[in-house]
């Protein structure tokens, strides 16, 4: 979700005690008078009462105005073409080849059709005035009849009903403009879920249905949403429209599903929105990525996954929405009325109580970790006891670095250490982070990366060692001479490597160890002499510059780079593109073919990596974290190392790259080497960062 509309929901979060609820008393009359009079259900009578009672706190940043007949006949024949398909293949066996064909024909149609924009209303839509009397009644029936008809609901209380089956929509201001019993209409005939033997069985078919009827019509060339008409072409669907999606059609059929979500991850920028369906036999929920993964296939990574919140229709009063004292900020993240904190369910959770800071006069403290585009991301809260000056946070993460703040209409304060829980000997134990202190000295640093090197691409340069560069005359190097031989795994850097021998050929070649037939070398040169005067050379790049007593290797050596007979190639080919986040791995060797024999005498390359050392050229600003992140200056890098003078010493410290990139991680210095919270401090899987 952008930022902007982040900041937009919590604006509307602000308000929603004091909307006017005059607008949705006539419909609440209507509809209870119609279940209480007319229908006479008392059950419904009270699942009516359950969705008016908390219709007040939901509402859309945009939804459909009105239903296209042209995309409806559209609908509707892709539909058609489902249920003839399932007619003559099974769920695991729809034939590819007739897809194919399927789907060149409705190419043609769709490009003829040129079917128009789908008329939306791209502001905030209460759904109490937008949804109508009727569309909940047909809800609310659909959900009641496929509650006492599908064996996966029918176990369900009433209450696990109201919250699994009957809401209309699974997630807090994301617009829904269908109801449950045009969603079964639509999508039962084709699932036929009810003649599913499992429950995975049932996730599988809504996998396999909502797959086949995007491959018929291929791709979306629409840039703006198309409501339901999304589910019929591939395009820009992201997490949240796919968790939404799945969770509303499955409750439709009688499947008892939620949407959650993952707050974001330790190690990067982000979020996720998932599913979860409720097995009554087992009485224990699956998480799965609808469209694409089954329930029990789905596992959190919880030494990099954050905390997971349940989003519900109703409004939970344990919530800093509710919880929160007039006049206190409530984060963006957790300004919804309607989640429930459920990571406990999934990942190990701990209790931590911190001595709190009663200054400001705020309800709510924060736990908070580190983001790379904001500086901070709360992930949970606890409420502030005002007897004890303490605050206790429930659903705290081992091996997660937590920054404790509350909030005023300034900003975050910080109000405690950075802590982390510890897990030794089975016990939790909450730690402070080495080489931290209030020293008011200051200090000089000097500074290669921003983000630790990834434990993939150290596997990738250790892959490397036993590649051989060799030279050949004849084109299926028969005649081939090996010129030298990775001995050491080599760091993620522009680096020289001379050959051992040397002499003239026309071919040259990189072949990657038997073991491991993959040629992850992101950035290659082959050298020569300029000496020679060879016609099919430029100037070479130079080897990356870590310390101001390497810069000797920045001037000039007399050494240029020969240029491949396809000149072309070495554009775009991924050795030589100058990207260091791309590498031919899919091929074992790297060629280079000249037009005549030619003397190479070394070679300048570096492995595959994700680029998240210091780049000449790029602007960076060093943070540290002082009850809150202050900066110490901004610096543009000339080298592949960067100093800042005048630091204070003895700080968690925070480099940002504010030209390029999304990666990085806050670190401290021990012994003058960076070392990174996670990877070096926290979980130590490498010695500090020395490049």
């Amino acid at each position: 979700m952008k930022k902007n509309l982040i900041i937009l929901i919590a604006f509307v979060a602000s308000i929603i005690l004091v909307f006017d609820k005059s607008c949705c008393r006539s419909k609440k009359h209507d509809i209870l008078f119609y279940y209480k009079m007319v229908d006479q259900d008392s059950l419904k009578y009270e699942a009516a009462k359950f969705l008016l009672e908390n219709i007040k706190y939901h509402f859309s940043i945009n939804s459909i105005a009105e239903e296209n007949a042209e995309w409806e006949r559209w609908r509707e024949e892709t539909d058609s073409i489902m249920l003839a398909l399932r007619k003559h293949y099974s769920y695991d066996a729809v034939s590819h080849d007739t897809i194919k064909k399927i789907q060149a024909v409705r190419d043609t149609l769709l490009a003829e059709k040129n079917l128009p924009d789908i008329l939306t209303i791209d502001s905030i839509v209460w759904d109490s005035t937008f949804i109508s009397e009727e569309f909940l009644i047909r809800h609310i029936d659909n959900a009641f009849n496929v509650w006492k008809s599908n064996p996966y609901a029918s176990q369900l209380s009433f209450e696990g009903f109201k919250e699994y089956i009957l809401p209309y929509t699974s997630l807090y201001s994301y617009g829904f403009d269908n109801d449950g019993k045009r969603l079964n209409c639509i999508f039962a005939p084709m699932m036929h879920i009810d003649s599913a033997t499992t429950l995975k069985d049932c996730i599988r078919r809504y996998n396999l249905t909502i797959g086949n009827l995007r491959n018929i019509n291929g791709q979306n060339r629409r840039k703006s949403a198309a409501g339901l008409y999304d589910m019929y072409v591939h395009g820009a669907h992201d997490c949240t429209d796919i968790a939404v999606w799945g969770c509303n059609i499955l409750r439709a059929c009688g499947i008892p599903v939620v949407v959650e979500n993952v707050i974001g991850y330790r190690d990067f920028v982000g979020k996720h929105f998932h599913c979860s369906v409720y097995d009554t036999d087992s009485i224990k929920w699956f998480p799965f990525n609808a469209e694409s993964s089954l329930p029990g296939n789905f596992s959190f990574d919880s030494p990099k996954c954050l905390n997971v919140y349940r989003n519900l229709f109703a409004a939970q009063k344990n919530t800093p929405y509710f919880l929160h004292r007039k006049g206190e900020r409530v984060p963006a993240e957790l300004s919804s009325p309607c989640i429930l904190d459920v990571t406990s369910l999934y990942m190990d959770v701990h209790s931590v109580t911190l001595p709190a800071d009663t200054t400001y006069g705020n309800k709510l403290a924060y736990l908070a970790v580190f983001n790379a585009h904001s500086g901070i991301k709360v992930t949970t809260w606890g409420v502030i006891d005002s007897l004890t000056n303490t605050v206790t946070f429930d659903n705290a993460l081992p091996g997660i670095l937590y920054l404790p703040v509350y909030y005023t209409k300034k900003g975050y304060k910080s109000f405690s250490e950075p802590f982390y829980i510890a897990i030794e000997g089975g016990n939790a134990q909450m730690k402070h982070i080495p080489g931290v202190d209030k020293d008011t000295t200051t200090t000089s640093l000097l500074l290669t990366r921003k983000f630790p090197r990834k434990e993939k691409m150290v596997k990738i340069a250790n892959e490397l060692v036993g590649g051989r560069f060799i030279g050949a005359n004849k084109a299926d190097f028969s005649d081939a001479v090996v010129l030298h031989t990775i001995t050491e795994a080599p760091l993620p850097q522009l680096m020289e490597y001379k050959f051992n021998r040397t002499g003239k050929y026309r071919y040259y070649r990189f072949c990657a160890p038997p073991q491991y037939p993959h040629a992850n070398i992101s950035h290659l040169e082959w050298l020569t002499d300029n000496s020679y005067g060879y016609e099919n050379s430029e100037l070479a790049s130079r080897v990356h510059i870590l310390s101001p007593s390497d810069t000797k290797h920045a001037t000039a050596d007399n050494k240029v780079k020969l240029l491949d007979k396809n000149r072309n190639r070495m554009t775009w080919a991924k050795e030589y593109d100058g990207n260091m986040q791309t590498a031919p791995g899919g091929y074992p060797n790297i060629t280079l073919t000249l037009d005549e024999p030619q003397v190479v005498t070394a070679v300048r390359f570096a492995p595959l990596n994700a680029d998240n050392g210091i780049k000449a050229g790029n602007t960076y600003r060093l943070n540290y974290w002082d009850n809150g992140w202050k900066t110490v200056g901004t610096n543009s890098a000339e080298y592949e190392y960067i100093e800042f003078c005048g630091v204070p010493a003895n700080k968690l410290y925070w480099l940002e790259n504010i030209t390029e990139g999304k990666e990085e991680m806050p670190f401290v210095i021990i012994d003058g080497k960076q070392c990174f919270i996670y990877d070096n401090i926290i979980t130590p899987a490498v010695e500090c960062q020395v490049f």
